[in-house]
């Protein structure tokens, strides 16, 4: 088995590779989305940043998990499994919710807002139940967690109901929150 630091540093290192993610897609997007412009959102400069994006969540996420699943295995307060259930099923009642409710159309973006939140409420709960993430920090993380969550449900649905300039900016938000809630759970592993 890996010494548990081994499996800690591979989550850090994961999380980080996500904070790296939600800014190079911030970049990305404030290039590629702008209000009245029509450019290829893939060709060139974008290209890269876009394999950037793409080339540091995949490592993001791969690195965190096995990092996760490498730690020692304490009482956990939120089981795996039930996590990714939950988000399952959070997943069809928001599609359901935003498509029928609010007319939003289905975009990839809700597969990301749902799936961060499954990842780091997976990653909050592993490192507390290891013993590397205290109740007090556990239940803190929870919290950012939601609230980024939270802001980028509401975002979503507002995208396509505010003008052009406004939905370019809104969308930045959502990203931005959930690098916010990784870099606090960085600096709450490293301290």
């Amino acid at each position: 088995m890996e010494p548990a630091s081994g499996a800690l540093q591979r989550v850090l290192v994961g999380q980080i590779l996500l904070v790296v993610c939600c800014i190079v897609y911030l970049i990305w997007w404030s290039v590629s989305f702008r209000p009245g412009q029509e450019v290829n959102r893939e060709g060139g400069f974008r290209g890269i940043l876009l394999l950037v994006t793409a080339v540091s969540g995949l490592a993001g996420v791969y690195l965190s998990v096995m990092g996760l699943n490498a730690l020692p295995k304490g009482t956990a307060k939120l089981s795996g499994p039930g996590i990714f259930l939950a988000g399952i099923a959070l997943y069809a009642a928001m599609l359901l919710i935003t498509a029928k409710c609010f007319s939003r159309p289905v975009t990839t973006e809700l597969v990301l807002i749902t799936g961060f939140l499954v990842l780091e409420l997976s990653v909050v709960s592993a490192l507390n139940a290891a013993g590397s993430l205290s109740d007090g920090r556990f239940y803190a993380m929870l919290a950012v967690s939601i609230a980024a969550y939270i802001a980028g449900m509401i975002l979503y649905v507002l995208y396509y109901r505010v003008e052009p300039v406004r939905a370019f900016y809104l969308a930045m938000v959502p990203l931005a929150a959930d690098g916010i809630a990784v870099l606090i759970l960085i600096l709450l592993m490293l301290v």
